[in-house]
């Protein structure tokens, strides 16, 4: 097993993560006016378009990280790293956004925990 790029993938994932938690930051501060300009459109949101911008960035080290792991790791191994998206985002979203967790959030998470350790396991 190479640690480092299931490390890698890992990595990916969190970032990914992050990198929707800055979309959804920028979404909710977005202010858009009908019949504006594009450039008063811009100047009015500049902050969530620069965060908008670094959200892409971290696209960019994310998807240079989970190539870099797909030299060594199988893509059906890798590709269920992504499941843990579903674990960091909503607790994300309820820290930072104050969005209630779904109900059985608790059981849904462990449900994937498992289901990565089995098919990550030899």
């Amino acid at each position: 097993m190479n640690l480092h790029a299931y490390a890698l993938a890992l990595f990916s994932v969190i970032v990914i993560a992050i990198g929707q938690s800055v979309f959804k930051y920028s979404a909710l501060r977005l202010d858009f006016a009908p019949g504006d300009s594009l450039a008063e459109l811009m100047h009015r949101n500049v902050t969530p378009l620069a965060a908008v911008a670094g959200a892409l960035s971290l696209y960019l080290v994310s998807t240079a990280a989970w190539i870099t792991a797909l030299r060594t790791i199988p893509l059906s191994v890798a590709f269920m790293f992504n499941a843990l998206a579903f674990a960091f985002i909503p607790i994300v979203s309820a820290t930072f956004f104050g969005e209630q967790l779904p109900r059985f959030l608790i059981p849904g998470l462990m449900s994937i925990a498992v289901g990565i350790y089995l098919i990550t396991i030899k």
